[in-house]
C-alpha cells in the first residue's frame, strides 16, 4: 500500500484495459520513477565536489589577482626609483631609461599587451551590416576572457559520468552549472562597479572592467540555461509534464524563473549597438533587471536553503555596498552650507560649453581624473562622465563675474597663494553631440540669448574617479588628444609643467598633438593653454601641435599663439613618434584620449617603435 502512495517508488505493473497487465507501460512507468528523484532538490548533486570546484574558480580568480599585485608592484616599485633618479638629472642623463633593459618585454608589449586581436582596429567600433557592435578586446584581453570561458565550462563538465543513470549525471550538472552561474555573480556585480576596489589596486581602468563584466554576465546566462535545462529534460522524461506547471507555481521554482528571465533579457539587451543607441534607457532597464536577477537569485536559493545562499547574499551586499557609496560622494561634494552646488556654463564655439563648479572643501584631484554630472533642471535621472579639465583649489567661494564667465578666467591655472582651501573649483569642457549634451547646450544657449550671459544652474557631482596613471616618471611624455578628448590631457599638461617649475618630475619634453575639426575648436581650450605655453616659452618643455581636420574659423584670429604648430589634416602618429624617438629623453610614454581611429593609430606606432627604446601606452575611453 505504501508502495501505491508513493509515486517514486511505483514498481508495480499498470493493468491495461483488457486486464492483463501491460509491459511496455510498465517499463515506462518504473523508467519514470526512477528517474524522478533527480528532478528535485540535491538528490543526485555532489555537493563537495561543487564546492572543491567553486573554490578552485575562486582561488584562480585570486590568483590572477595576486599575479597582477606582484606585477603592478614591480612596475611601481620601476617607476619610483626611475623617478627618484632621474627627478633631478637632465636629458643626457637620462640616456639610460631610455634604453630597453631585456629582449623579451618589448616584443610581449609589442605582440601581446598592447596588440589588437587583429592588425590594427581595437578602440574604433566594429561594424557587422553597418551596425556597430562594439569594440574588439587586445590580444591579452582575448586571452584572458577565452581562458576564463573555457575554464568554467570544463568545470561544468567534470561529471560523474560512471554512474548507473544518465539522470543522476543531469541532477549533477543542474548542480554544477547553478553553483557556478552564483559564483560568478560575485566578479560580475564587482566589476560592474564605479567604486570597484581593484580599479585603484590593480591600477586598471573601468572600461577593462567593463568588458570583463559583459563577458562574466554572458558565462553566467549560459550557465543559467543549462541549469534549467538539466532540470527540463530530467522532468520530461520522468513524464511528468502534468507536474512542470504545477513545479513553476511553487515560490523556489517561480523565483527562479524569473532569475533566469531577467539575465536573458540582460544578455539580449547588451550588445553595443543597442547601448550605444539607447544609452540612458538602456542602464535605467539594466538595473531594473539587476535588481530583479539578484532577488529572485537571492529567493530561489534561500528558500530551500541551498548552501549557494550566502555567495547570492554577498554578491547583493557589494552591489549595495557600491551605490551607497556613489551616495555618499554625491552627498560630500555636492552640498554646502548655501545649498546644491551650482555649476556655472558659458559657451563655446563649435557646439561645445564650458561648466565650472565650486565643490565644498579640499578635494584631491589628480590628473586624469573624470567625475559624473547630474544636473536636475534637465534630467534629474541622468548622470554622464567628463573628464576633469582643470582643478584648482580657493580659500572660498566669490560669485563669478560676467567677464569671467564668458573670457573662462574660472578654472585658469593659477596657485593658491594663501595655503589651504575653502573649495574646489573644477572645470569641464562638453561637446554638445546628443541627448544630454546637446540639452545642456541648447539651455545654456537660450540663456545667453536673452541678455542673461553665461547660465547658473543646480548640479550633482558624483566622484572623482580615475587618474590612477601617473606619468611623473617618464623623461618624455606624447599626449594625443581627439576633440575633446583634450580635458583629459590638459590636466597631466599642467600637472607635468608646474612639476617640471618644482623640481618634482623626471620630464623635460611634453608633446601635445591636438586634433580638431575647426579652427575655433581651439577656443575650448585657449584660456589654459594659453598661460602653459607661456610658462614653458623660455625652457621648450611643452611643444604643442594643433591639427586641424576641415575648414572652418580663422586660423589667425583662433590660434593667435605662436608657439603653436598648426597642421592641417590628420596626423601622422607613425612618423611623429618615429622623430620624437630620434630626440627621446629617458623613458617615453604616450598617451590617448579621443575617437577610436587615432587610438588605434596611436596604439600602431607605439607597438613599431617598441624595439627601438622605452616607450609605454595608456589609453583613456569610455567605450563602455
Amino acid at each position: 500500500m505504501a508502495a501505491e502512495l508513493d509515486p517514486y517508488n511505483d514498481n508495480t505493473s499498470r493493468p491495461s484495459r483488457d486486464g492483463v497487465s501491460s509491459p511496455t507501460i510498465a517499463t515506462a512507468v518504473n523508467s519514470a520513477n526512477n528517474i524522478a528523484p533527480y528532478t528535485v532538490g540535491l538528490h543526485g548533486v555532489r555537493i563537495q565536489a561543487d564546492f572543491t570546484i567553486q573554490a578552485v574558480l575562486l582561488g584562480t580568480l585570486g590568483l590572477c589577482g595576486m599575479v597582477i599585485v606582484i606585477f603592478r608592484l614591480q612596475q611601481l616599485i620601476s617607476a619610483h626609483i626611475r623617478h627618484m633618479l632621474a627627478m633631478r638629472a637632465d636629458a643626457h642623463q637620462q640616456v639610460y631609461f631610455a634604453r630597453n633593459q631585456s629582449s623579451w618585454w618589448p616584443k610581449l608589449k609589442s605582440h601581446i599587451i598592447y596588440a589588437p586581436i587583429g592588425k590594427k582596429r581595437h578602440s574604433q567600433n566594429f561594424q557587422f551590416l553597418s551596425i556597430s557592435v562594439g569594440n574588439l578586446p587586445t590580444r591579452l584581453q582575448s586571452v584572458l576572457i577565452c581562458l576564463y570561458i573555457l575554464s568554467n565550462f570544463a568545470y561544468c563538465a567534470m561529471l560523474d559520468y560512471g554512474v548507473a543513470s544518465r539522470y543522476a549525471v543531469l541532477a549533477e550538472l543542474r548542480g554544477r552549472s547553478g553553483i557556478l552561474a552564483v559564483t560568478n555573480t560575485i566578479p560580475l556585480v564587482l566589476f560592474a562597479g564605479r567604486n570597484n576596489p581593484l580599479i585603484p589596486w590593480l591600477k586598471i581602468s573601468f572600461d577593462t572592467y567593463n568588458l570583463l563584466h559583459r563577458w562574466i554576465g554572458r558565462v553566467i546566462v549560459i550557465q543559467s540555461i543549462i541549469h534549467t535545462a538539466s532540470w527540463a529534460v530530467s522532468q520530461a522524461a520522468s513524464l511528468r509534464w502534468d507536474h512542470i506547471l504545477i513545479d513553476l507555481t511553487e515560490p523556489f521554482m517561480t523565483w527562479g524563473g524569473i532569475a533566469v528571465a531577467a539575465a536573458a533579457l540582460l544578455a539580449i539587451l547588451s550588445p553595443g549597438f543597442i547601448r550605444h543607441a539607447f544609452y540612458e534607457t538602456f542602464l535605467t532597464i539594466h538595473n531594473i533587471l539587476a535588481v530583479v536577477f539578484l532577488l529572485g537569485l537571492y529567493l530561489h536559493c534561500n528558500i530551500p536553503h541551498l548552501p549557494a545562499a550566502p555567495y547570492v547574499m554577498a554578491a547583493a551586499a557589494i552591489w549595495t555596498t557600491e551605490r551607497f557609496l556613489r551616495i555618499v560622494w554625491v552627498i560630500r561634494h555636492s552640498f554646502t552650507i548655501r545649498g546644491l552646488t551650482e555649476a556655472y556654463v558659458s559657451t563655446l564655439p563649435g557646439d561645445a560649453c564650458r561648466v565650472t563648479l565650486h565643490l565644498p572643501g579640499c578635494v584631491k584631484i589628480r590628473p586624469g581624473m573624470h567625475a559624473y554630472l547630474r544636473l536636475p533642471q534637465l534630467n534629474i535621472w541622468e548622470s554622464h562622465p567628463f573628464s576633469i579639465a582643470y582643478a584648482e583649489e580657493r580659500m572660498g567661494v566669490t560669485e563669478p563675474t560676467l567677464s569671467q564667465l564668458e573670457t573662462g578666467a574660472l578654472g585658469r591655472p593659477g596657485t593658491n597663494r594663501q595655503g589651504g582651501c575653502g573649495v574646489t573649483e573644477v572645470s569641464f569642457l562638453i561637446h554638445a553631440k546628443a541627448g544630454f549634451t546637446r540639452k545642456l547646450l541648447n539651455f545654456a544657449q537660450q540663456k545667453e540669448s536673452t541678455g542673461g550671459g553665461p547660465s547658473r544652474i543646480k548640479a550633482f557631482l558624483e566622484g572623482p574617479y580615475g587618474g590612477h596613471q601617473s606619468l611623473d616618471s617618464y623623461g618624455h611624455v606624447v599626449l594625443l588628444a581627439g576633440s575633446s578628448g583634450i580635458t583629459h590631457q590638459l590636466s597631466y599638461v599642467r600637472h607635468l609643467l608646474k612639476g617640471y617649475e618644482d623640481g618634482t618630475v623626471a620630464t623635460r619634453r611634453v608633446v601635445l598633438l591636438w586634433v580638431i575639426r575647426r579652427a575655433d575648436h581651439f577656443q575650448w581650450a585657449a584660456t589654459w593653454l594659453g598661460p602653459l605655453l607661456r610658462m614653458s616659452k623660455d625652457v621648450h618643455v611643452f611643444d604643442l601641435r594643433v591639427f586641424i581636420t576641415q575648414d572652418g574659423g580663422n586660423v589667425t584670429e583662433n590660434l593667435a599663439e605662436p608657439e603653436v604648430g598648426v597642421f592641417w589634416g590628420r596626423p601622422d602618429v607613425s612618423a611623429i613618434l618615429s622623430k620624437e624617438m630620434n630626440q627621446q629623453i629617458g623613458s617615453m610614454c604616450v598617451t590617448v584620449c579621443g575617437p577610436g581611429g587615432l587610438a588605434d593609430d596611436a596604439r600602431q606606432a607605439v607597438r613599431n617603435v617598441q624595439e627601438i627604446g622605452h616607450v609605454d601606452f595608456v589609453e583613456e575611453s569610455f567605450s563602455w
